[in-house]
């Protein structure tokens, strides 16, 4: 049960923008706008640019890790990774600094170094599963500050170990989101919500925003996360997607009490009646509910 009514709230968000009158966000930014970003950080967020840079190392297309392969150094001059610096760490942490041709060049701390967590550990994140302990370890130093591990009995052999925070990266592509055919999508989706439900403008524009943010986003990814659909939903329901899920769930058992507690919680985060809330609630779902077999008109609460 708790898989369909997840599986249906999440169908609610991604549907939604059509539902609005934006055109179903597959596009994102509308007339082709999306550009391609090929990398993002750990935590999903799709970074600016075309390049690698410590942070930007998981790949958007898979999620995983990139490989030394991937760096804009890599194979320069057509030797693989010999066209790349390397590090030589020794046990307290203290770097030896090589260029392609095996020459020595500075010794560095490894606090000097992208990602630093503290003693001789780097990684990406805040917990330990991708933290690596650099100790007495070899590493290629990529054009913009990357290291890829070149320990080659370790199980990460290659891959990009390190990061400098998540500065540069963003949930969605700027131009794509700013473009002017884009504000048209948003504009027209704002409009239908003011006249379909009686959003006041300032609140019908921020659920549009939220919901073709959410299409950018998925379209640049390729998929959408969880955590894009929390964010998602809290911003075009007013509540959090957990609360939603439960009364959900409660309501397909006969109790009605925790939907109607939502539902007034969403109406005033929204600026609604609790009727209008309601109204809106069953419009968004109404796409998916259908897909799912169906009609929304079923659903009191």
């Amino acid at each position: 049960m708790k898989n369909v009514v997840r599986a249906l709230l999440a169908t609610a968000v991604v549907t939604g923008f059509a539902a609005c009158g934006g055109g179903g966000g597959g596009g994102g930014g509308g007339g082709g706008q999306v550009i391609y970003y090929p990398y993002e950080t750990v935590y999903g967020d799709v970074c600016k640019g075309q390049e690698a840079t410590p942070g930007c190392t998981f790949s958007t297309t898979t999620g995983q890790r990139i490989k030394v392969t991937a760096d804009p150094d890599y194979n320069k001059y057509g030797t693989g990774s010999d066209d790349l610096w390397y590090v030589k760490f020794d046990s307290t942490g203290t770097a030896a600094v090589y260029d392609d041709l095996g020459h020595f060049q500075y010794y560095a701390d490894v606090s000097k170094f992208a990602g630093y967590v503290g003693g001789t550990t780097i990684g990406v994140g805040t917990t330990g599963f991708y933290w690596e302990n650099i100790n007495n370890g070899t590493y290629w130093l990529g054009k913009n500050g990357v290291l890829y591990s070149a320990n080659s009995l370790d199980s990460n052999y290659g891959q990009a170990i390190n990061e400098q925070g998540s500065n540069s990266a963003s949930d969605s592509n700027f131009a794509a989101l700013n473009s002017e055919s884009n504000k048209k999508i948003v504009k027209m989706a704002a409009a239908k919500l003011v006249k379909d439900y009686g959003f006041k403008q300032d609140k019908a524009t921020a659920v549009a925003s939220a919901l073709n943010s959410w299409a950018v986003a998925a379209a640049e990814r390729g998929t959408t996360s969880e955590k894009d659909m929390d964010k998602t939903f809290k911003a075009v329901f007013g509540v959090q997607f957990s609360d939603a899920l439960a009364a959900v769930k409660d309501l397909s058992l006969g109790d009605n009490s925790g939907m109607q507690d939502v539902t007034n919680r969403s109406a005033q985060a929204l600026g609604l009646k609790p009727y209008q809330a309601q109204k809106f609630m069953k419009g968004m779902y109404k796409k998916a509910l259908a897909g799912w077999g169906y009609d929304e008109s079923s659903f009191n609460w």
